[in-house]
């Protein structure tokens, strides 16, 4: 049987508006999924306020209030305080143990006691620098020649040293030199002799910073990080030999009687505050600068202001904390829905 034309016509409705709907079903799941295929590799953090401080690794040589502790008498010292226990002016620091043959008898011994000339911490190992490498000298005298006299004594060659050999000071690091070794070896000294130190703790600590000069003023403060604690110095003189600076700390820093040599940190710039972002997240549209944040699940497009950087953060403004920022950037980003599950912290 011949089917008429209508027949046909019909069929051909049918087959075109079953291909349309196939057609918009599938573009309408290609719509749904659009934003997930593109937006599938890429990578959010939170935005996150803090600071981008400017860090130059120097050398310091540190220098404290060191009073040098000598034994009363011969004999052996015991020391009665804890090594770097603080003590006060006038406490029994030590005793020194002391024998000897007397007429009538096999042995005496007898016990002197050393009391404390200051108060401050008490150490018994001493380097022969305690004289010579002082807060006054630092701000008053040759750098240099300090400096010269410290790599010497401590390369056991002061006799080799710029200070001449009969200036007071020498003489006693020597001494002080001497008599630790005699205390390393036997245990025992001579009366007289160094047995230890303390070091007044109530005073600030002077520093040797070994860095260019340029920018810098007396008068002004540079800020320092000591074993990953902050610190305040004042500048006290610029030195052109060598290169650095004298600085004061407002306080007495912990440690430096015993590692007089150190690597700090030296701030070189006034840290700068704001809203930290990765800086592969700063995108450039045109003459703007930018980036993409996430905005109740859509990708957005905000402009910003760069305060600092460094090598691996921006600080910028307008921008609010914990908003969620694209830090792999591409073009047609704009109007795309994302999903965040999971948001990394800066």
């Amino acid at each position: 049987m011949k089917r008429s034309p209508r027949t046909l016509i019909y069929r051909m409705i049918r087959v075109v508006g079953v291909g349309a709907l196939l057609l918009l079903l599938i573009g309408s799941l290609g719509w749904v999924y659009r934003s997930n295929f593109l937006t599938g590799s890429l990578k959010v953090e939170l935005a996150k306020q803090g600071d981008i401080e400017h860090q130059q690794t120097v050398s310091v040589v540190f220098a404290n209030e060191e009073t040098l502790l000598k034994a009363p008498a011969a004999g052996t010292p015991k020391f009665l305080a804890q090594e770097g226990e603080r003590i006060r002016k006038g406490e029994p620091i030590a005793t020194i143990q002391s024998g000897g043959v007397a007429l009538g008898q096999d042995s005496i011994s007898q016990s002197n006691t050393l009391v404390a000339p200051i108060g401050g911490l008490v150490y018994s190992a001493t380097d022969g620098l305690e004289t010579f490498l002082t807060p006054e000298n630092l701000v008053s005298m040759d750098v240099s020649k300090i400096l010269q006299q410290t790599v010497a004594n401590s390369s056991e060659s002061v006799a080799k040293s710029t200070i001449p050999q009969n200036d007071p000071t020498t003489q006693e690091a020597q001494a002080s030199q001497s008599t630790q070794a005699l205390q390393n070896t036997s245990g025992s000294v001579a009366s007289g002799k160094v047995i230890g130190k303390i070091v007044n703790n109530l005073l600030p600590t002077v520093a040797v910073v070994k860095v260019d000069t340029k920018g810098y003023e007396v008068g002004k403060n540079v800020k320092m990080l000591i074993n990953g604690q902050s610190f305040t110095a004042k500048i006290m003189r610029l030195l052109d030999d060598p290169q650095g600076l004298v600085v004061q700390f407002n306080q007495y820093i912990d440690g430096t009687s015993r590692e007089r040599f150190q690597e700090i940190a030296l701030v070189v710039k006034p840290t700068v505050s704001g809203i930290l972002i990765p800086k592969s997240s700063l995108w450039i549209k045109g003459e703007e600068q930018g980036v993409y944040v996430v905005q109740e699940s859509a990708i957005q497009y905000r402009k910003v202001k760069i305060l600092d950087e460094n090598d691996q953060v921006i600080c910028v403004e307008n921008l609010p904390h914990g908003i969620p920022v694209i830090i792999n950037p591409r073009m047609g980003l704009d109007g795309l829905t994302i999903n965040i599950k999971n948001v990394t912290q800066l």
